[in-house]
């Protein structure tokens, strides 16, 4: 009983203390919305930008002469491969990649032994032709003297057979050794007549032996630089089997691919612009095709540099000269805002900018026409127009 008591007598303690925290929470949620609703707005104030400061350009009027820039890569102005025209194994090889050689510099050798024996061998029998020419040209000398005494002697043993003075056995054996007379000066006579043809003909075998010999000793066609070796001392090469290549690297050639509209305003000879690796070089066109390919319809077009800066595959940029166009409109490419596919820029007005539509034409170096839109005389802002606004009002510099 005394418990129960007790506990009615803590319960009835906690219920005063709860209602208070209660009260305390809801002053303080009160208090809060209050603060929140009683606080002040944030005032604006606006500040006025001072005007920004742009460059100006006055838009002009003049001839042009525009430029197609293309890039191609250098390669030597010649390149050879040299190819054995005999076989045989090679048995020097004078040179390695890198090595500059001059004109007539023996490269590779093969074995020439039989090579020579060949060339003696033709030369042997070129001399025994022209020898037998003049011993055939001397027989039918004597054959013609000893035809024409042998016909006296038929014509003398005629009148004795007319005569019954000798047999008719006498007078036959005579006219058959004119028969074989005629027939020997006849072969000799031949002989004679084909004997330049047969001489040329040992000629022309001694002198392609000749070459065959000299043919086994590989020389440079011309001064250049030793690119690739393909053969070593001890291989066995077949004729037209490729030895090396050899490039002249006096002068550089850039072979470009260009449209109709460039080939018109070229020439040969004519100096165009060229830059590598940021160096400015003078190139002279050299070839020209006129007629373009039939698959690519482009001109091919060579332009040769010489300089000591420069090597084989760098990269060339060509500015090709275009036919001269008739007065233009020119803006600074700086000068033109584009937005959403179309150009701009900002004409100016007692300080104020205007955005204006213009329509533009071919970009020439950093400047391009403009083919409407701008009046010659009228000024624009020169630079950063990406930053500005329509409207903005601005000071000049």
């Amino acid at each position: 009983m005394d418990r129960i008591i007790k506990h009615k007598q803590q319960k009835g303690a906690v219920l005063p203390i709860a209602a208070a925290i209660s009260s305390i929470v809801i002053i303080t949620i009160i208090i809060v919305w209050l603060l929140l609703w009683t606080k002040p707005q944030p005032q604006v104030t606006l500040e006025h930008l001072a005007p920004v400061k742009v460059a100006l350009v006055e838009v002009e009027k003049r001839l042009v002469q525009p430029h197609e820039i293309i890039i191609g890569r250098l390669q030597p102005i010649k390149t050879a491969q040299i190819r054995f025209e005999v076989s045989g194994n090679v048995i020097a090889r004078n040179v390695e990649p890198g090595n500059v050689v001059s004109t007539s510099s023996v490269l590779i050798k093969l074995n020439a032994f039989d090579y020579q024996d060949q060339l003696q061998q033709m030369a042997a029998e070129l001399t025994i032709e022209r020898k037998g020419v003049s011993r055939d040209k001397e027989l039918l000398t004597l054959a013609q003297n000893n035809l024409q005494l042998q016909q006296q002697e038929e014509q003398r043993l005629q009148s004795l057979v007319a005569r019954n003075l000798i047999a008719q056995s006498q007078l036959d054996s005579t006219r058959q050794r004119v028969f074989d007379l005629q027939a020997e000066v006849a072969r000799l006579e031949y002989s004679v007549a084909t004997s330049n043809a047969r001489v040329q003909m040992k000629k022309a075998q001694h002198d392609l032996a000749k070459r065959n010999l000299n043919r086994t000793t590989l020389t440079a066609p011309f001064d250049g630089v030793v690119n690739e070796i393909f053969v070593d001392e001890g291989d066995y090469v077949n004729a037209n089997d490729i030895a090396l290549t050899l490039a002249d690297v006096s002068q550089f050639d850039v072979q470009l691919d260009v449209r109709g509209e460039v080939i018109t305003g070229l020439e040969l000879n004519q100096q165009v612009e060229v830059q590598i690796n940021g160096i400015e070089l003078l190139g002279s066109v050299v070839a020209l095709q006129f007629d373009p390919d039939v698959n690519t319809n482009t001109h091919q077009v060579r332009v040769r540099i010489s300089s000591e800066n420069i090597q084989s595959g760098m990269l060339a940029t060509v500015y090709m000269p275009l036919a001269v166009q008739a007065e233009s409109v020119l803006i600074p490419i700086s000068a033109v805002l584009n937005q959403y596919g179309n150009a701009y820029v900002y004409t100016i007005v007692n300080n104020i900018i205007n955005k204006t539509p213009i329509q533009l034409g071919r970009r020439i170096s950093n400047e391009v026409v403009v083919l409407a839109g701008l009046d010659v005389g009228q000024m624009i802002v020169a630079r950063d127009v990406n930053s500005l606004a329509d409207q903005q009002q601005v000071t000049t510099e």
